[in-house]
Parts: structure tokens; C-alpha cells; sequence
């Protein structure tokens, strides 16, 4: 996942490539153009706020592509952020969209789309604004990612707007009358310095109340891109959460309590002595998905896996030293493990980083998950953090962070791992990635420790 700095500096190389050609096209327009007072630009210094505080929205998306007008409908949540929304796709035909900042997933459109319920099924993540296959795709990209720019938790610089926007007209968006500005990308003005001779602009239409009605910003086609507010809409917003592939409900990070502390210290103690199967799905590309299962015994410390990507099916075998290959005509895991055909590389050699991704990296994880000398319950209540609570009846599913021994230093809520705590024992391992959330689900079961290959085991460990 991106940090919040990249995704910003992301969102203004996009949109600042171009420019600000369409917005001042109208000769009248911009003549009438004025600076604005000290009381818009003080409510123009809160609309992000606002927003962000706000209830979920409808919202219209109109954005120009090669001569015609792509119109999407959607509903947005400012707070988490999150759009979901119909899309016409490269084949012809309608799919559901869901993007947050960073990614994107879509899936063939087999609902009514009437309500803010974003439903399951095979979902493809992919980057934003980089990921796109078509120019729908980019021109998307582009006007979700500056949308999501006008939300925040605080408060703009009233000042440095007051230096940089300008009232443009008067108007109307849906009978209701709106004063329309010119202003910069709104993010957040600490170290504006640095940012304010790239900042592209966009037009925000507001109505009395401050709220706003239409957005609109320059996409690089021959029209300007808008978002329309549709305020009169109303939706249960409920099910306005994305996909567990984009990360699954919001969450909020807060301490760990000792209570936790002392489960997830027990919960990688006792996977020294256990063995558990394993589903994994993990993205590992844009628009493509590698799904695996089999099992892992930490008894060995031992991961045996058939995993289906792209390329077909294969057996990974993973053990502390090193990781295996071998290409396979079906998901079956064949027991014994077959003795030859596999391609082993030892985590020490120069060619190992050739078969190590995604799922190989999730893998090694699951491994570490085990532990005969976990710490101390302080001390991984000092650094653990508690994300959110799943489940309204007991057993809850408690959704942590912790640091595992070689982690890189992450605030709280970006670590690249998230691990799901039930009944006192590990549910489920997250991974975060460049193409959406890879997730390994346990379910414990006694296996009989497997014979590695010698040839395997030599490389391996």
C-alpha cells in the first residue's frame, strides 16, 4: 500500500498532467474571475472537513474518452474513503467498481445496482493510476484520485487559499443556487511551500451552507471530468465497506489491552506444537489473483502448498532456509510429495529473489506466526496495536498488528502484516501489497509430519 506522502505527490503528477488548459478555456469566465474573500476562503479552508465528517453521498461521475462522455454512478464514503459504483468495462459490458486511494478491484455486474451493498465474489484489484488497461480505466483513475483529495481531517490553510483561489460564477447544480471557485488540489497545507508551484487546480461549486454540489478537474481530455453531489439521494450506507481484497472493514487503531496481549503471545506459542491447513488468496499483479492451499507444521517448520496464478498450478514447499517449485497439472496435493522436477533455490543465493513473490512472502510469514519463545504480553502490548473488532457474538475475531522480529518500524495501522486473533488462536494472516490485501486463512488440524526429498531438503534446510 502506498503512504500517504506518495499517494498525494501520485495524485498531483496525474492530475497536474493536464494542467490547467481546460479550466480556463472561456474567455468570460476567466475575465470575471475575483479574489476571494476572507469568508470563502475560510469556508473553503473547511470543505474537507466537512466532507470527511459528512454522510456518504451518491455521486455522478462524467469524464470525457476519445470524443465521448463515460457517465459512472456511485456511492461515496468520505470518511474511510471509499467509491462503489457501475462502470462500463473494456468488453462492453457493465462492472462494479470499488476504488480506494491506491487501488482499485472490479467484477463482472451480476446485481441490481440500487443500493450501497457491495457484494462478494470474484473481485480483480489493481494499482491506481497505474494499473489501468484502457483509457476509461486511466481517465477514471484520474478523477477518483482527485476526488479523494477533497476530504481530510483537518482543516486548510485559510490564508494560503485566500492567496491562491479565486470566485469564478454563479450558478446552479440541481436547481439549488452555488458560487463557484477555482482553487488548488486541496491537501493538507502543512509545507505548502514545497507543493504550491504543482499544485493543479480543479473548480468547486458550492452551495450557501458550504457544502459541495459539483467538482470538477481537468483529466487531460478535451473536457473538463466532474462529480456531481446527488444530495438528494437517499441510501442505507451499511454495506458501503470494501472487499477483504482492499483491506475489508475500516479500522481504527487503539492500544492492546493485556488481556489480548497475553492471547497473542500464547496464540504463537502453542503453533510451535500445531499444524493447520491453509487457503490462501493473494493479489500478486494488476488484475491478477494467485489462490493456494494446503497445509503448515510448525513442528517442522515446514509450508506445502499448491497455488494457482496465471501461469497454472504449481507445489510450493517452504522450510526457513529456502523455498521449491514444481509445475503441476492440477490442484491436487499429491502425499508423498513427489521426489523430483523441483526447482529449490536456498534464501542465501543471488537467484532466489527469481521465485519469491507475494505468495512466497505470505508463506514465510505463516512460518513465522510460530514462536517457542514469543515475549513477554507487555511487551507486545506496548507495540501491538488492536484495528478493529470483528463479530458481534463471542468469540470476537480481534484484528492486530505486532511487530515479528526483523519488521520494519510502521505507525500504527501500515504495517504490511495484520493478523486475525479468535478463541485464543491465529484465524487469519494479512499482507499488504502494490496490487490490494492477500489474506491466509488457518483452520488447525493434525497432520503427519511429510518426508521432504532429500534433494529438496538439501537446499531447503
Amino acid at each position: 500500500m502506498k503512504s500517504a506522502l506518495l499517494w498525494t505527490l501520485a495524485v498531483l503528477l496525474a492530475i497536474g498532467a493536464g494542467g490547467w488548459l481546460a479550466l480556463s478555456r472561456g474567455g468570460d469566465q476567466a475575465e470575471a474571475e475575483r479574489p476571494v474573500t476572507d469568508q470563502e476562503a475560510q469556508m473553503l479552508a473547511g470543505l474537507r472537513q466537512r466532507n470527511h465528517e459528512g454522510d456518504p453521498v451518491a455521486v455522478r461521475l462524467r469524464f470525457p474518452v476519445e470524443g465521448e462522455e463515460v457517465v459512472v454512478d456511485g456511492y461515496l464514503d468520505w470518511e474511510h474513503p471509499l467509491l462503489y459504483a457501475r462502470t462500463a468495462g473494456a468488453d462492453g459490458e457493465d462492472r462494479l467498481v470499488q476504488a480506494m486511494p491506491g487501488l482499485v478491484a472490479t467484477r463482472a455486474d451480476h446485481e441490481k445496482f440500487d443500493r450501497a451493498q457491495v457484494p462478494g465474489g470474484d473481485w480483480s484489484p489493481r494499482q491506481m493510476l497505474a494499473g489501468g488497461a484502457t483509457p476509461d480505466e486511466s481517465m477514471f483513475d484520474i478523477l477518483v484520485s482527485s476526488l479523494f483529495t477533497v476530504s481530510g481531517e483537518r482543516e486548510d490553510d485559510p490564508a494560503y487559499l485566500a492567496e491562491h483561489a479565486t470566485w469564478r460564477e454563479e450558478g446552479l447544480v440541481d436547481g439549488v443556487p452555488v458560487d463557484t471557485f477555482r482553487a488548488p488540489i486541496l491537501v493538507e497545507s502543512d509545507g505548502a511551500d514545497t507543493a504550491a508551484g504543482t499544485r493543479p487546480d480543479a473548480l468547486y461549486s458550492l452551495d450557501e451552507d458550504g457544502r459541495i454540489r459539483r467538482f470538477q478537474v481537468n483529466t487531460g481530455g478535451d473536457e473538463l471530468a466532474s462529480v456531481e453531489f446527488l444530495r438528494q439521494v437517499e441510501f442505507d450506507a451499511a454495506g458501503l465497506e470494501p472487499i477483504d481484497l482492499l483491506g475489508g472493514p475500516a479500522i481504527d487503531p487503539g492500544e492492546v489491552d493485556a488481556e489480548l496481549a497475553s492471547a497473542i503471545v500464547e496464540a504463537r506459542q502453542a503453533n510451535w506444537a500445531a499444524s493447520a491447513t491453509v487457503e490462501m488468496r493473494v493479489p500478486v499483479g494488476d488484475g491478477e489473483v494467485a489462490d493456494g492451499h494446503g497445509f503448515i507444521d510448525w513442528r517442522t517448520m515446514t509450508a506445502y502448498l499448491n497455488v494457482h496464478d496465471a501461469d497454472g498450478h504449481h507445489l510450493l514447499l517452504a522450510r526457513p532456509g529456502g523455498v521449491a517449485h514444481l509445475e503441476v497439472d492440477s490442484d491436487e496435493l499429491p502425499r508423498p510429495l513427489p521426489t523430483e522436477g523441483w526447482e529449490a533455490r536456498a534464501l542465501g543465493d543471488d537467484e532466489a529473489s527469481e521465485l519469491f513473490g507475494p505468495v512466497e512472502t505470505m508463506t514465510y510469514r505463516l512460518l513465522e506466526t510460530a514462536s517457542e519463545d514469543p515475549g513477554e504480553a507487555g511487551a507486545v502490548a506496548e507495540e501491538a496495536s488492536l484495528l478493529r473488532v470483528d463479530g458481534d457474538a463471542e468469540p470476537a475475531t480481534y484484528v492486530v498488528e505486532f511487530p515479528v522480529a526483523g519488521d520494519a518500524e510502521a505507525e500504527a495501522g501500515e504495517s504490511a502484516f495484520r493478523y486475525h486473533v479468535a478463541d485464543g488462536r491465529l484465524a487469519e494472516v494479512e499482507l499488504m501489497t502494490f496490487w490490494g490485501v492477500g489474506g491466509a486463512e488457518l483452520a488447525y488440524e493434525d497432520y503427519p509430519v511429510m518426508a521432504i526429498p532429500w534433494t529438496v531438503s538439501d537446499t531447503i534446510g
